[in-house]
């Protein structure tokens, strides 16, 4: 939200830009098929030659209005719940994590996100493998468990469908955000899906009609492969788990589950580390050091346990890096003492 006023005020100021904060209630239609013109609650009709759907879940513009068609993803990512809280610090002076810790469950995982004055923690889940009440008992021992109070702080609960649309860009009318899809925030790829639409959009606006056409294939054909590859790498993490306790993992880790390009990929991977050659795209969001990190963090081992070029003083190179990483550590400050500086003196400028 404080960020969303920033970019406002900073548009609105310096760049010329009109801010009308409205309801959408209709859409209007153009003869050639664009949309011609929004019709809002109170300032009535607003003509436009291009329109950003940034209406959420719902895609008003390009799924309602341009029908089209969303593309489910449940089938290989089974979560579609999430249980939101936030708890309170027992003691003010309590450190603050670095970083979000995400815990697997026996029906999904939960978050619990550092703050300064507070923690958000969540439950993803599958309904299709958990009920809504259990998942909030979940919720509320990791929370009690954690140092937060007994009685479990108020809930929000979220529904999502995980998937994304067929196109992002039709016409005149592009999705950005959660009206182009959403799978999960295991990775928070949301956010980074929002910020490379947002620049695609900025670094290629065509200038006249006839070259929409155009950008919009080169937006859906860069995004479509993004989608894909966000679905295979969250997908990787269940399919490398060892959990079988529940049908929940064991559904997850079934090869009926996983795409087949997945498949492919970890077949390869039996026999050598993921290279740049596996992701060829510029500007890819997870790249092969993302994957290896996965791949071998959760146990992956290729079947040849030394793979070609491998460097026999890797060993040392490690070690020394740990020597290197345990000295630094002690002469760094906690997140709330950094935090409690850059408050007092602001941030340092070069």
């Amino acid at each position: 939200m404080k960020l969303g006023t920033v970019l406002r005020d900073h548009v609105t100021r310096n760049l010329g830009v009109e801010h009308l904060r409205d309801h959408v209630t209709g859409v209007e239609s153009g003869a050639d098929g664009d949309i011609a013109a929004l019709t809002l609650r109170d300032r009535g009709r607003v003509a436009g030659d291009l329109f950003v759907d940034c209406t959420g879940l719902r895609s008003l513009l390009l799924g309602e209005h341009c029908r089209v068609p969303f593309v489910r993803q449940r089938h290989v990512l089974m979560n579609d719940s999430a249980l939101a809280t936030q708890v309170s610090y027992a003691d003010e002076g309590a450190e603050v994590a670095s970083q979000t810790i995400s815990t697997a469950q026996e029906n999904g995982w939960i978050w619990d996100i550092g703050l300064p004055t507070r923690r958000g923690v969540g439950h993803v889940y599958s309904s299709a493998h958990v009920s809504d009440e259990e998942a909030e008992r979940v919720l509320a021992r990791h929370v009690a468990a954690s140092g937060g109070p007994e009685a479990l702080p108020a809930v929000r609960q979220i529904r999502f469908e995980p998937g994304h649309r067929a196109e992002f860009w039709q016409r005149n009318c592009v999705a950005i955000g959660l009206s182009a899809g959403f799978i999960e925030p295991l990775e928070a790829s949301a956010i980074v899906m929002i910020e490379l639409s947002a620049a695609l959009l900025s670094e290629d606006l065509p200038a006249i009609r006839p070259d929409m056409d155009i950008v919009a294939r080169r937006f859906n054909d860069a995004f479509s492969y993004r989608w894909k590859r966000v679905i295979d790498f969250l997908k990787l993490h269940y399919v490398l788990s060892s959990r079988r306790e529940s049908a929940y993992w064991r559904d997850h880790a079934a090869v009926a589950s996983q795409p087949e390009s997945l498949l492919e990929l970890l077949r390869l991977w039996r026999h050598r580390a993921p290279s740049q050659r596996d992701f060829p795209r510029g500007e890819e969001i997870f790249p092969s050091a993302s994957w290896q990190y996965i791949l071998y963090g959760m146990g992956f081992r290729p079947d040849r346990t030394v793979a070609r070029g491998a460097s026999t003083a890797a060993a040392g190179y490690f070690a020394e890096n740990e020597r290197l990483t345990a000295r630094l550590l002690g002469g760094l400050p906690g997140n709330r003492e950094l935090i409690d500086h850059i408050r007092q003196h602001g941030l340092p400028t070069i």
